[in-house]
């Protein structure tokens, strides 16, 4: 039940990557796709220095609605983030107040049992070697998931940063790559020219930003070990909780001569 209450439940991620891999297949190979399908001896290609200028106002219209779009999205998962810390926290101190209450349901049940000092006595010990585990446990688990939300919102925004950069430098690449062709158009460099160095400079533009997308994809791995240390250490507080309980109910039923 515990542990249940704790799970983090993040699709943000699974979003997030979507969201950029929608963006780098619907974004990248767009101008050289579309400027490579132009035949050498088309009527296209004798125009090519007066298309340039249209078909990249194009392509910078569907990058900037596609960034916009996972702007938005990472605006939606850090929502969601909140939202779900928010939820978690209140059903775990919901039920934290739950077994307060039961416990002392419990506490009232033994006290009725005990009729000696002695018994009283044991029974005052067992009722505050209680307390104390379950809050050893629950200061152990509080900061665990304390810890572990914040480097998961630490790895998010590394991601956004990351992501922010690898559009800038493609968006870059991709002015220096029109700036040249507008000037080589302008120089009265064959057509044919400008259009193949135009694609080969928006090819490298377009193999560099892959090649920032898998470093970025590989950012995931980054959660792995966060969910490893929150569980082994949520494991751990509830392992050395269930030991300190198991030893404080053997001496409560010694005392109260139990088996």
């Amino acid at each position: 039940m515990i542990l249940a209450n704790l799970m983090m439940k993040m699709n943000f991620k699974k979003i997030t990557i979507f969201a950029f891999s929608v963006f780098v297949t619907a974004c990248l190979a767009l101008p050289v796709f579309a400027i490579s399908q132009v035949g050498e001896g088309s009527p296209a290609l004798k125009g090519f220095c007066s298309r340039i200028s249209e078909l990249t106002l194009k392509v910078d219209q569907r990058i900037n609605d596609r960034e916009a779009k996972l702007e938005k999205k990472h605006q939606e998962n850090l929502d969601k983030f909140a939202v779900n810390k928010s939820e978690r926290n209140a059903k775990k101190e919901e039920g934290r107040d739950k077994r307060d209450t039961n416990r002392q349901e419990h506490y009232s049940a033994l006290e009725a049992k005990a009729t000696t000092d002695a018994q009283k006595q044991a029974l005052a010990v067992f009722e505050s070697t209680v307390e104390a585990a379950i809050t050893a446990r629950q200061t152990t688990i509080d900061a665990t998931i304390a810890s572990f939300q914040a480097d998961i919102k630490r790895a998010m925004d590394n991601r956004k940063v990351a992501v922010d950069a690898a559009v800038s430098e493609f968006k870059n690449a991709e002015d220096l790559a029109i700036d040249k062709a507008i000037s080589d158009c302008a120089s009265g460099i064959d057509q044919k020219t400008v259009r193949v160095t135009f694609i080969a400079s928006m090819k490298t533009a377009r193999d560099k930003f892959q090649s920032n997308k898998q470093a970025i994809e590989k950012l995931r791995a980054s959660f792995e070990p966060l969910r490893a240390t929150r569980k082994a250490a949520i494991d751990k507080a509830i392992q050395d909780f269930k030991i300190a309980i198991e030893g404080a109910k053997n001496e409560l039923k010694i005392a109260l001569g139990q088996k």
